[in-house]
């Protein structure tokens, strides 16, 4: 094969060109033998306990001087070498043009006195990945699944995960946008930890939907939301004193593979799309997240699995908007639910996540069907956000209550035990008395389990913050009017003296209490017993509060926990080309 313009027969000009090689190759290796001599010269000697000074410090030999000189650090690359990289040391962030972490050199620490010599201990660089890493974590369940993904990738790199700010020699925020209070919650902790000489790295929604959120602030690194597979780059950066930004938003979402530390092992979030196709005028979260993108079927079926052979007994589907999956991709939340229902081994259960109106109602009866199977928790997150028409236009929602009433009432019909939870929110701008009296109509109405009742905030660069806010006073009314309404009623007397299986997955040590669920994902608490987490058994319901239900656990009635573990595990060590559901039904068959 011709190779540098010489065909094969160019003998002598191929002879020239080999020795031509040979030649530079020796000169090159000579330079660099000379440049570690030279450094070895500079460098302080190790500390020599007979107190001689006279001997120069030399080497055994060539080769060996290069090869301490390896092991004792290689330069880190340099990401952008092309732009040079400005430390946190002058209040500059280390950055490319696009928004890429630079990694500095590694520098020789310069002897503490003049003619001192260092100690081998003074003189050894912190090693990174073996230091404590305090993990704050904000919000949603996507936010909770994304600081398990930070915290998996941190802890297999080697470093240590504490609970303790105290105790940390960095600390990570992963922060919530949606209220005023969540994100200077976020920057308090944010302050506190550089005012104790803390570096600090801020991820989540609050630096991915505002830039200018850490201006004036030193020792702080950012992470957007798209990028959260490189916290031990930044987490390693901020070690070493710099400051970094990684604010350029991917197209491609994190993988599902990552490894992950549960913050509770019987439960795995899955993420299952980021960013919605709403525009809600109200919200910062689209700032952050972005428009809807949605991980393949295949990769969360994976996910579920590879999380059931990890000893987890239950699935959360998480997204900004679970009903409008799949729209960006050719397929829809429905055949997610149908296939990962389907895949699961048995004795795991499914619980899906928050959806809004608009693009679950194409779904009513399929959905309905498929929170009818006994391995899905019969639970629907549906935020309302107000009971007016004139009030939810304003805030483009893209529904009306006619819209929810279908939804619900559709639901509702197939699945008698749904528990459904929703959100309001008081006091927006254009709510008049007619409207908040609208709100309190469809509390009374469908008595919700579960309602999250929010007072309206401002939130910087949305549409919402540039109306005419009402007076803060009639805000806190009407939220207290919202209040009183929710805790005038209960909704589970009706189970008292029943029997039901209930998943446990949870403990409350501060009232000795084991934590479950029914199927209608009722919250039911025991004495405490940590041999029930990850498994089911029948209890009986002797007392209801407002809150959960308190029982006596009669009996397991067998084990598909474990059997569920077993049958992800034969999956495991199969095929991984997903013929999930084939596989999930012949365990159970």
């Amino acid at each position: 094969m011709p190779m540098l313009g010489l065909s094969r027969g160019s003998t002598a000009v191929g002879s020239v060109w080999r020795l031509w090689v040979a030649a530079a190759t020796a000169l090159g290796a000579g330079f660099l033998l000379a440049l570690v001599a030279r450094r070895r010269q500079l460098r302080p000697r190790p500390h020599d306990d007979d107190g001689d000074d006279d001997e120069p410090w030399v080497g055994a030999s060539a080769a060996g001087a290069l090869r301490e000189e390896l092991e004792e650090g290689p330069e880190l690359e340099e990401i952008a070498s092309s732009t040079p990289l400005v430390g946190a040391a002058n209040g500059r962030t280390g950055r490319d043009s696009d928004g890429q972490v630079l990694r500095p050199r590694r520098r020789v620490p310069p002897p503490t006195g003049a003619g001192e010599a260092l100690s081998a201990e003074e003189r050894r660089p912190t090693l990174p990945g073996r230091q404590h890493v305090y993990v704050k974590t904000q919000g949603c369940a996507h936010n909770s699944s994304d600081s398990e993904f930070m915290m998996g990738l941190l802890q297999e790199y080697g470093y240590i995960l504490t609970d303790k700010l105290e105790d940390a020699d960095v600390c990570l925020v992963n922060s919530c946008t949606v209220k005023n209070p969540s994100q200077d919650s976020a920057m308090n902790l944010v302050k506190r930890a550089r005012a104790d000489g803390k570096p600090v790295v801020l991820s989540g929604c609050v630096p991915s939907a505002d830039h200018s959120v850490i201006e004036g602030l030193e020792g702080v690194s950012v992470l957007d939301v798209s990028q959260i597979d490189r916290i031990v780059e930044v987490v390693e950066q901020a070690l070493q004193g710099n400051s970094v930004q990684l604010l350029n938003k991917r197209r491609i979402l994190p993988s599902l593979d990552l490894p992950k530390v549960r913050r509770n092992s019987c439960i795995e979030i899955i993420p299952i799309s980021g960013g919605c196709l709403g525009n809600c005028s109200y919200c910062k979260t689209k700032h952050a997240r972005g428009k809807l993108s949605s991980y393949s079927e295949d990769a969360i079926v994976g996910r579920a699995l590879q999380a059931a052979a990890e000893g987890a007994s239950e699935v959360w589907l998480a997204s900004e908007d679970t009903g409008a999956y799949g729209l960006d991709i050719g397929t829809n939340i429905a055949n997610l639910l149908e296939k990962v229902a389907d895949s699961l081994p048995p004795g795991m259960m499914l619980k899906l996540g928050m959806t809004n109106p608009p693009y679950m109602l194409a779904h009513i009866d399929a959905v309905a069907k498929i929170l009818q199977r006994p391995n899905v928790f019969a639970f629907i997150h549906v935020p309302v956000q107000s009971g007016s028409d004139p009030v939810l236009k304003a805030m483009i929602r893209e529904y009306s209550i006619a819209d929810f009433s279908r939804l619900v009432d559709g639901l509702r019909e197939k699945v008698p035990e749904l528990l459904l939870a929703t959100d309001v929110i008081c006091g927006f701008p254009a709510e008049s008395e007619e409207d908040h009296q609208g709100t309190l109509d469809l509390v009374k109405k469908y008595r919700f389990a579960v309602l999250n009742i929010s007072q309206f905030y401002p939130r910087p660069g949305t549409a919402a913050a540039r109306m005419k806010r009402l007076p803060t006073s009639l805000t806190k009314s009407r939220s207290t009017e919202v209040t009183a309404l929710f805790d005038s009623y209960e909704t589970n007397s009706h189970m008292l003296g029943r029997e039901e299986r209930v998943w446990f997955s949870d403990t409350e040590p501060k009232h000795g209490q084991t934590v479950g669920h029914t199927k209608g994902y009722v919250k039911v608490v025991v004495k405490q017993e940590d041999s029930l987490l990850g498994r089911s058994a029948i209890v009986r319901m002797r007392k209801a509060t407002k809150w959960h239900l308190e029982g006596e656990v009669l009996g397991e009635g067998g084990d598909p926990g474990e059997t569920a573990r077993g049958c992800a595990r034969i999956w495991l060590r199969g095929s991984r080309s997903l013929v999930g559901a084939a596989s999930g039904r012949a365990c159970r068959g």
